[in-house]
């Protein structure tokens, strides 16, 4: 693989996304939501026909994730609290994660999903200090951010190996890698699973656009930030990506904050992400 041009991004999720496709309960909400007729019982009929994911939903509406007083302990209060947005948000991270259990020879899953698990929690933290409109979708962007990844995993495991071993000689980013030798990194990878399976074209945006941020012309502050907590959630969990960049006032000023507030939002969101990550990887 030693051209730019060697890597059709559709044709791989095409080739590849049958093995990856979300499931019903999550495209039946997809639907509810398109439909100006539907009201919130449906939506708590849908998620009623599942227990497993019942279950899960409403651990993570009564965890610190959500901050709630008192017990809520049927979907129909959890939707009075939370909102239709916010559930399609917690249904699309669960059914992702179980969709995309796809086992490589380059990363462990589990610290994958760690990294992203807690991006998505910066990333959220980080939206609501700013005070962004629908700050609450920045977690589900951040958990899928790097789906693309994945794809590349899977499908290219010997130049996936080669270009990692390339970026720990070269102390270079892995996404600058990636680009070199495919032509397009695991952002754009991303963004065409995320059309593939028809998520908001929000997400595919900032997914392929955080590896460079700087090219963003629409959601950019968003970009930004994912670019951020992807940057964090790397030197907190290094893997096939270890590329260490501290985050000074020069990175950080994107966002128009400080050294200290960044750590203060890494260190809240440790005792999240560890919960988060019990609940959505049940470990």
């Amino acid at each position: 693989m030693n051209s730019k041009s060697s890597v059709d991004i559709d044709e791989l999720v095409a080739e590849i996304s049958n093995l990856i496709s979300l499931p019903e309960v999550y495209l039946e909400i997809r639907r509810l939501m398109d439909d100006p007729h539907s009201v919130l019982d449906d939506f708590s009929a849908v998620v009623n026909t599942d227990p497993g994911l019942l279950s899960v939903v409403l651990k993570i509406v009564n965890s610190a994730f959500f901050g709630f007083s008192g017990q809520i302990d049927n979907v129909s209060r959890a939707l009075n609290m939370i909102g239709i947005g916010q559930l399609h948000d917690l249904v699309l991270s669960l059914s992702a994660v179980d969709s995309m259990d796809l086992p490589n020879e380059i990363e462990d899953l589990h610290v994958f999903w760690q990294r992203s698990i807690y991006c998505g929690v910066v990333s959220q933290l980080l939206a609501k200090n700013l005070k962004l409109h629908e700050a609450e979708s920045m977690f589900v962007i951040g958990l899928l951010h790097e789906i693309g990844r994945l794809l590349l995993f899977l499908v290219y495991p010997q130049q996936s190996k080669q270009i990692i071993e390339l970026t720990r000689t070269g102390n270079r980013p892995l996404s600058e890698m990636e680009r070199n030798a495919y032509g397009a990194d695991y952002g754009k990878v991303g963004r065409a699973l995320m059309a593939e399976w028809k998520l908001p074209l929000k997400f595919q945006y900032i997914t392929e656009h955080h590896t460079e941020p700087g090219k963003a012309t629409e959601y950019c502050v968003e970009t930004a930030i994912v670019h951020i907590a992807h940057q964090a959630a790397v030197n907190k969990y290094p893997g096939a990506d270890s590329f260490h960049l501290l985050l000074t006032e020069g990175l950080l000023a994107i966002l128009n904050i400080s050294e200290e507030e960044m750590s203060k939002v890494c260190v809240q969101a440790n005792d999240t992400s560890s919960e988060m990550e019990k609940l959505v990887l049940g470990k």
